[in-house]
């Protein structure tokens, strides 16, 4: 039987193939953080308000969607058709990175970037995507959009929800 010659730069390649090959299980593990208990203490359901979607799903990243509202004949007809509900939206987006680099180029394509201090590694909100962007330590990057009407600071919502993912 012949003896395999591993050497440094090979061992670590095989490191580094092994680590890839861990990225998106990492991701995958904030996914189920938000429960609709965790949603009705965060947001303004009204009388009859229900969740009506909550889905966690690999579209190009691990993405989380929920969806809450009254209740309308339409869902019925969007649901059919393999399309979400309209409603109020919280949408998580994980992904990730290899190095911060990539969370610099994320944020390249922000026109209006406010630092946000004090939240995992780098923060930053943006007015105009109404969204929060923050890359963690371990290179975590995690976009948190709200379309929901009834938040009046949505800033500052998103920042509370972050705390509440990174906490977890």
């Amino acid at each position: 039987m012949k003896k395999l010659n591993i050497t440094p730069f090979v061992s670590l390649q095989l490191f580094l193939l092994l680590i890839l090959f861990q990225q998106p299980v990492f991701a995958n593990n904030y996914t189920d953080n938000i429960s609709e208990d965790y949603l009705r203490s965060q947001f303004t359901f009204a009388p009859g308000d229900k969740l009506k979607y909550s889905k966690c799903e690999k579209k190009s990243y691990p993405t989380c969607t929920y969806i809450w509202g009254a209740p309308h004949k339409k869902d019925e007809a969007r649901t059919k058709y393999g399309l979400a509900p309209e409603g109020n939206k919280l949408m998580i987006v994980y992904a990730q990175a290899r190095s911060k680099k990539d969370f610099e180029r994320v944020l390249s394509t922000y026109k209006d970037a406010v630092n946000v201090e004090g939240l995992a590694a780098e923060a930053v909100w943006s007015q105009k995507r109404r969204q929060l962007s923050l890359i963690t330590k371990d290179n975590l990057i995690m976009h948190i959009n709200i379309d929901d009407k009834s938040t009046a600071d949505v800033k500052a919502k998103s920042i509370s929800i972050a705390e509440y993912i990174l906490d977890k």
